[in-house]
């Protein structure tokens, strides 16, 4: 069996053949992909570093086998099989080769349709996530500057409402404020089909009688509005494709996703889309790749556990927020952080990733098995008590019924604890 290495670049990919020993580069495009399979045997394994790019795509849609391997740990096979020299054909062999040496360090790759379109839906969601956020920030450093009252009267918060960013599209400053009247703002207001607001009007009359001039000048009134303009369209953006992810996770056979405790629509595309774009071995697999699972080092009576690295970064910071979401939702997720915070003495970040490891394993079990969750059985599973009735979480799913007293209280059968959640299998890989 043939192992290529690909070092992927814009323009050109540098590939390397094990079987060859010989390092060939190709033109990124369809005649450039067409060269690479010609150069290479039909069974060849195709290694490429972590990232979804067209070449990737292109070999999933031709049949092949993809593996996709961490970028540190082609920066770790550096170390040893070209003495940290870095160059486009080093890069490509010392992928082949960690491949070849050490292939649980790469996860396979797989080619779905569903997945794909969530991958797309989910960098979307993100770009448009990152640019709001950062559109929020130069907008607050100016007004910090040259309007501070606008943010102190507005509170803090402010930049969550879109009639009080839009206010900044009409009257970026206190002078332009004064001019224009209520009447003329709620007119704005409705042509863009936003409510002016009593509570906003109040806030307004405040600004006009407390706020100081001072001395903004026509270019930075300009930006103010323009980045406030930018900011609103961005956020409608990102509403847009959340309501594109919902419709398309809740007509899928993953909407079950949703039934777990702190996950939103968000969470269950990330979480669905890595579940079915790679192909996972057990839970075990699934849990590094989210980066939930420590790292343990240990010699003699030394012993650490630090944060694991080589992951999706981007998911592992979704399911940090999954988590304070889901310590809310149950009993046992709530004392599970309780323990960790109050008894053993771990700091909240740590006890949030635990609490996160627990819960990817329990995702992996129902995407797998597609069955929804069930905390009752769950933790018979673990042995535990139900929980009490005012932490019972409740399903997600529209037309699901919300768990009943009568329900808790009934003995769970034999049958019931050998179910998915109780039973999720597999050999730890190194």
């Amino acid at each position: 069996m043939d192992i290529v290495g690909i070092d992927w670049s814009w323009n050109f990919h540098t590939c390397y053949s094990i079987e060859q020993d010989k390092v060939f580069k190709i033109k990124d495009g369809i005649a450039g992909y067409e060269k690479l399979l010609k150069r290479v045997s039909k069974d060849a394994v195709f290694v490429i570093e972590e990232s979804f790019n067209r070449l990737g795509d292109f070999l999933l849609s031709r049949g092949k086998e993809v593996y996709l391997l961490p970028p540190k740990r082609s920066k770790e096979a550096r170390g040893y099989h070209s003495n940290g020299v870095k160059t486009d054909s080093t890069d490509a062999r010392c992928i082949a080769l960690t491949y070849k040496e050490h292939p649980e360090y790469c996860i396979k790759a797989t080619h779905d349709e569903l997945g794909m379109l969530f991958r797309e839906l989910l960098r979307h969601y993100r770009y448009y996530t990152d640019m709001a956020s950062r559109l929020k920030n130069k907008l607050q450093n100016e007004l910090h500057n040259y309007f501070p009252e606008y943010a102190r009267v507005m509170g803090n918060s402010w930049t969550d409402c879109d009639g009080r960013i839009f206010l900044l599209t009409i009257c970026p400053d206190v002078t332009e404020l004064r001019k224009i009247s209520d009447k003329e703002i709620n007119r704005h207001f409705k042509a863009n089909h936003l409510r002016y607001t009593s509570s906003l009007k109040r806030k307004v009359k405040e600004l006009r009688e407390k706020a100081i001039d001072w001395g903004m000048s026509k270019y930075t009134r300009d930006m103010i509005a323009n980045v406030a303009t930018q900011l609103l369209e961005a956020k409608r953006e990102k509403k847009k494709i959340t309501k594109e992810m919902e419709k398309e996770l809740r007509k899928s056979k993953y909407n079950i996703i949703l039934t777990l405790p702190g996950v939103g629509v968000a969470t269950g595309v990330a979480l669905v889309t890595a579940f079915l774009t790679h192909e996972f071995k057990n839970y075990r697999d699934f849990q590094k790749y989210c980066g939930t699972m420590p790292i343990v080092s240990q010699s003699g009576n030394f012993r650490m556990c630090r944060m694991r690295k080589n992951c999706d970064k981007k998911l592992r910071g979704i399911l940090h927020m999954m988590a304070i979401n889901a310590k809310k939702c149950g009993a046992w997720m709530k004392g599970y952080y309780d323990k960790k915070t109050n008894k053993e003495g771990k700091k909240p970040s740590l006890a949030l990733r635990a609490l996160a490891n627990i819960l990817v394993k329990i995702a992996f079990a129902m995407l797998r098995n597609l069955k929804a969750y069930d905390e009752e059985l769950f933790l018979s599973s673990r042995g535990n008590k139900s929980p009490r009735l005012n932490y019972t979480t409740r399903n997600s799913i529209p037309g699901t019924k919300k768990m009943t007293k009568e329900k808790l209280s009934l003995p769970v059968s034999v049958a019931q604890t050998n179910c998915h959640l109780g039973t999720v299998s597999g050999s730890l890989s190194p």
